[in-house]
């Protein structure tokens, strides 16, 4: 069986995750509003607080990688802060979507139990 919700939150998260696992241009304002609104629908398409707080960190350190120097305050000696702001994007994706993988899993083992299959089947992790 398939979740249209989680499906859907993975379709953000791709989407997302597209973005940022090579630099992005800071500089593109329009990037900005894209990455805006997908964490918006990633929000929204499931109902559940954790992944609303880690899609809102997403949105949160896009809107500082965004800004016009903000992301000087997180350089360091090995990565510069546009680098840093990016892998916790990453980051907090990868907690998304491993969230969303446990909530397919927890539904089908209820499935399971209320139609008495023995074993659920392995949630797929696209």
């Amino acid at each position: 069986m398939s979740y249209p919700d989680i499906d859907e939150a993975r379709r953000q998260h791709g989407a997302l995750q597209r973005l940022f696992v090579r630099a992005p241009d800071v500089s593109d304002a329009q990037m900005l509003r894209k990455v805006e609104q997908l964490c918006a629908q990633a929000g929204a398409a499931v109902r559940d607080e954790y992944c609303r707080q880690e899609i809102a960190i997403v949105a949160g350190y896009a809107a500082e990688l965004f800004a016009q120097g903000a992301s000087a305050r997180y350089e360091s000696e090995s990565l510069s802060g546009n680098e840093f702001l990016r892998l916790q994007i990453l980051k907090a994706l990868d907690s998304f979507h491993s969230r969303l993988y446990s909530l397919e899993a927890m539904r089908r083992a209820v499935e399971a139990q209320l139609t008495g299959r023995a074993e659920p089947r392995s949630p797929s992790r696209s």
